[in-house]
């Protein structure tokens, strides 16, 4: 087999890594995520973490890339079919909510690990390409200035983010509101 190309049952095993790591990460929160907890929960050996990962930091970039893998598969099918425009922004919005969620151990992670440099810039990509994403819609609404209006939007949907993570549900005043600001 070529190198970097994984077998099934090594990608099973990467992923049971994965979720031992937002498991535990929910439970702990950053500090308290260390390799030892990580293999313990995916029942692997020590060593085999390293095959997956080349280090701790490495692992919760990798926690956060998946995450924002779900993030994009759940807003590409929440817009497919969408004309560009507020209604393909707010679903855009709902849909990072709804996987933020169901995936709060990954969030109480990165609101952690978003002041650690070993993760920071790469978080901050993934952050800074799902607030892009809407620049084109806000072009379609007629917004002169959609780059920064698309920062804001992000900026609010993380803190309704943060708001449901705290309440541990979906708050649909919230929901209400940002849906209001795009004029929906």
């Amino acid at each position: 087999m070529a190198a970097g190309v994984q077998m099934p049952g090594a990608l099973q095993t990467r992923e049971a890594l994965l979720d031992a790591g937002a498991a535990l990460a929910e439970q702990h929160g950053l500090g308290g995520l260390s390799v030892n907890m990580v293999v313990a929960r995916a029942g692997v050996a020590k060593g085999t973490f390293y095959v997956h990962f080349k280090d701790r930091a490495t692992f919760v970039d990798a926690m956060h890339a998946r995450f924002h893998a779900r993030v994009q598969e759940a807003v590409d099918q929440a817009i497919a079919g969408l004309a560009p425009g507020a209604e393909r922004i707010f679903r855009s919005t709902e849909a990072y909510l709804d996987v933020s969620i169901a995936n709060r151990g990954v969030k109480a992670l990165s609101l952690e690990a978003r002041s650690d440099p070993t993760v920071q810039g790469s978080m901050a990509a993934r952050r800074e390409r799902l607030a892009a994403a809407g620049v084109a819609d806000l072009k379609v609404m007629g917004w002169d200035d959609a780059e920064a209006a698309a920062q804001l939007i992000a900026a609010m949907t993380r803190e309704i983010s943060v708001l449901e993570f705290d309440a541990g549900r979906p708050l649909p005043a919230s929901r209400r509101v940002l849906k209001r600001f795009l004029g929906i």
